[in-house]
C-alpha cells in the first residue's frame, strides 16, 4: 500500500512540474521583454592619418547611456527600450574639451592632439539584438607651410614669425560644423637641409568666409625695418575640412629687394606641395 501512494505521489509531482514548465518564462526574458539590445558596437577606425594609432579609450554615449570602451568590438551591457538612438563616439586628447556634443580646443600651450568622432542613428526594436558598426572620422588635420627664400635675401633674415586667421576653435559633432574663428601664432625655422623656413600645426579646421596669413621677416640688420606679407589663403583652404587624414604642406617663395632701410618682399602664390606624414601624438 505504501508503494502504492509514493507511487502516485511521484507521478503527480512529475506531471505537475512539467505542465507549469512549459508555460514559464525564465526572469531574464521577462525582464527582456519590451527591450532591445546592441551586443555587439564595432568602431571602424581605417579613415586615419598614417601612423596615428587607435586611441587607447573613447566615449560612447547612447541616449543617456554613456561608458568609456577600447578596443574596435564591445558588447554594450544594457537594455534600450524601443526607440532612435543616436550614437555619439570621441575620444579625449588634450587640449580638445567636448560639452553637449561640441569639441572645442585652445592653441596657445600646444597643437591639439589626434582627435576622432563617430555618429550613427539606429533604431533599436523590441527583443532585438542588434549589432551596429560606426565610422570614426578624424577631426585634426596637419598644416606645414615652407617658404623658400630668393638667393639674394636668403641670409638676410633672422626669424620669421606669422598668424594665421580663420582657424576654427570649435567642431559641432552632431552635423559637422566648424566654428569660433580665431587667430593663431605660428613660429617658423630654418631647414638647413633644403634651406626653406618652416612651420607646421594641427587645426581641428577652419571657418569662415576668410583665412588669411600674416608674416613678419625679421631681417638681419636692426636698422632695417621688419618686413610683414600678407597672404589670403581662402582659396587654398577652401576644402581643408574635407580630408582630414591627408596633411597638407602649402610652399611659396619669397622674392626681396632691400631699398635703403627698408627691405621689401613679395610672396609667390602658395602652393600644395608634397604632403608630410603626421605623427601619432
Amino acid at each position: 500500500m505504501y508503494m502504492r501512494v509514493l507511487k502516485i505521489f511521484i507521478i503527480l509531482n512529475v506531471v505537475t512540474t512539467s505542465f507549469f514548465g512549459c508555460i514559464s518564462y525564465p526572469i531574464y526574458d521577462y525582464n527582456y521583454h519590451n527591450y532591445g539590445k546592441i551586443v555587439f558596437l564595432i568602431t571602424d577606425w581605417s579613415e586615419r592619418g598614417d601612423n596615428i594609432d587607435i586611441p587607447e579609450s573613447y566615449t560612447v554615449k547612447i541616449g543617456e547611456y554613456i561608458i568609456i570602451l577600447s578596443g574596435t568590438t564591445n558588447p554594450i551591457d544594457y537594455l534600450f527600450p524601443e526607440g532612435k538612438y543616436t550614437i555619439n563616439i570621441w575620444n579625449t586628447t588634450k587640449p580638445i574639451t567636448v560639452s553637449d556634443k561640441i569639441a572645442t580646443t585652445g592653441y596657445t600651450a600646444s597643437d591639439p592632439g589626434w582627435f576622432f568622432t563617430g555618429r550613427k542613428e539606429v533604431k533599436i526594436e523590441i527583443d532585438g539584438e542588434h549589432s551596429v558598426v560606426v565610422n570614426m572620422q578624424q577631426q585634426v588635420r596637419q598644416l606645414t607651410f615652407e617658404l623658400e627664400i630668393a638667393d639674394n635675401i636668403q641670409y638676410r633674415f633672422t626669424s620669421v614669425s606669422a598668424t594665421l586667421s580663420g582657424v576654427a576653435g570649435t567642431l559641432n559633432m552632431d552635423n559637422g560644423m566648424h566654428g569660433d574663428p580665431t587667430t593663431i601664432a605660428l613660429t617658423f625655422t630654418e631647414d638647413m637641409n633644403d634651406n626653406r623656413w618652416k612651420t607646421t600645426v594641427r587645426l581641428l579646421g577652419v571657418t569662415g568666409n576668410k583665412q588669411t596669413l600674416t608674416l613678419t621677416m625679421n631681417p638681419d640688420d636692426s636698422n632695417i625695418s621688419l618686413n610683414t606679407v600678407i597672404s589670403d589663403l581662402s582659396y587654398q583652404l577652401a576644402s581643408f575640412n574635407e580630408d582630414k587624414k591627408t596633411p597638407l604642406t602649402l610652399i611659396a617663395r619669397v622674392e626681396g629687394t632691400q631699398n635703403g632701410e627698408e627691405m621689401i618682399t613679395t610672396i609667390s602664390d602658395w602652393k600644395p606641395g608634397e604632403t608630410s606624414t603626421g605623427e601619432a601624438d
